[in-house]
């Protein structure tokens, strides 16, 4: 059985790999200036510009 379906598991292994490592080049490549949480904000989840808090 692993013989028949090992393939199958190294397919999806493959691709959640390469799903993690494509979205972190689109985040890397997204984000054009260096992003900051201002937690004194009513939303600290939310991304701002470093330069703003400043």
């Amino acid at each position: 059985m692993l013989r028949k379906y090992g393939w199958l598991v190294v397919f999806a292994l493959f691709m959640f790999l390469f799903e993690g490592v494509l979205m972190q080049w689109i985040e890397l490549l997204s984000t054009e200036s260096l992003k900051c949480r201002n937690m004194n904000s009513v939303n600290p989840l939310k991304l701002v510009n470093c330069a703003d808090l400043n």
